[in-house]
C-alpha cells in the first residue's frame, strides 16, 4: 500500500464545530471508516486552534482515499491535501539509486 501524508483544514469555524461533534460520535461508535479494506490509519492529529490537522495513512488506491475522506468533505467542507509519501527506508533507497544513476 502507498503511504500518504494528508493535511486537512476547515475553511470556517461552524464546519469545524459540527465536525468535532460528529467525530465524538464516530470515535465512540468504533470509527468504522478507519477500518475499510485497503486503508490503514497510522496517525491522526488535530490542531483545533487553527482548524487543521494531519493524517498519516496507507491506501491501496485514490478511490480508497476518497471513500475514507469524502464524507467529511461533503458533510463539513473539510479541505484535504493528499500527498504520496516515503518512509525513511524508501527515501534512502530512492535517493541511493538516483545518486548512483547520476554518478554522485
Amino acid at each position: 500500500m502507498q503511504l500518504y501524508n494528508v493535511t486537512w483544514q476547515f475553511p470556517e469555524i461552524e464546519g469545524q464545530k459540527a465536525a468535532y461533534a460528529k467525530l465524538i460520535e464516530y470515535m465512540a461508535s468504533g470509527a468504522e471508516g478507519d477500518h475499510i479494506d485497503g486503508f490503514e490509519l497510522i496517525s491522526r492529529t488535530h490542531c483545533p486552534q487553527t482548524g487543521s490537522g494531519v493524517v498519516i495513512c496507507k491506501a491501496e488506491s485514490s478511490m480508497v482515499l476518497f471513500k475514507h475522506f469524502a464524507p467529511w468533505r461533503a458533510m463539513f467542507g473539510v479541505e484535504f491535501d493528499m500527498q504520496p509519501a516515503f518512509t525513511d527506508e524508501e527515501a534512502c533507497a530512492c535517493h541511493k539509486e538516483l545518486f548512483e544513476m547520476m554518478g554522485a
